[in-house]
């Protein structure tokens, strides 16, 4: 089960540093994917859909490093609050992420009982990768408030657990969920405010429960 990343979770983070990580989209990673890029690195993160090919396995074990599937950070909070796993509770219906500064600012704002709110993501991948790790893990649905949203959504629909549809504003939501059996909406940060984007959800949780 994805940890649960409110504020408490700054403490977490702040203990357990990312170690030096090369993240990769590729969808077929080979020697020429990692070529002169691992010098430094401990982990290699690769899309869970990727193909590793045997030379680029035995390329990164030349310079002993590991190759993760998915987000490395997911895991290392995942196992770091294992022993909080009692308290936590099943997953929520919603799981937010996004790269958004405001991040912080919905979190507070939104009820903890209708979504998972993570701490602000360094950019949209690492974003992205945690609502997939929340749906792969129990969450129903994800939303992403991210800078670049049609390049996020383009990533996410590599992803066969995901459905992914860019809202651009709000009277577009309810044509959305009439339309599309989607799992993962994707908000620009650029055009939604924190009080809308947290309309969003709430209006994303109300369209879950009416489908359950």
């Amino acid at each position: 089960m994805l940890a649960t990343l409110t504020s408490s979770a700054t403490t977490v983070a702040s203990v357990v540093p990312k170690p030096q990580t090369l993240s990769l989209l590729d969808q077929v990673v080979s020697v020429q994917s990692l070529k002169n890029r691992l010098m430094g690195i401990q982990f290699v993160e690769i899309e869970p859909s990727a193909v590793l090919t045997p030379a680029a396995r035995d390329y990164c074990r030349e310079f002993n490093v590991e190759i993760v599937r998915g987000s490395l950070l997911a895991r290392t909070t995942t196992l770091v609050n294992q022993s909080n796993l009692a308290t936590i509770g099943r997953p929520q219906r919603l799981i937010v992420a996004g790269s958004a500064k405001w991040m912080p600012s919905v979190g507070k704002q939104l009820c903890s009982k209708q979504a998972q709110v993570c701490e602000f993501a360094t950019d949209d991948t690492s974003a992205l990768r945690t609502i997939a790790d929340g749906i792969r893990n129990g969450h129903q649905a994800g939303v992403a408030i991210v800078n670049a949203p049609y390049a996020t959504c383009w990533q996410a629909a590599r992803d066969d657990r995901l459905r992914p549809v860019v809202v651009s504003s709000w009277p577009e939501i309810d044509d959305v969920f009439r339309e599309v059996p989607v799992n993962v909406l994707i908000l620009s940060a650029r055009t939604w405010s924190v009080p809308s984007a947290c309309n969003a959800v709430r209006r994303f949780f109300q369209h879950l429960q009416n489908q359950s």
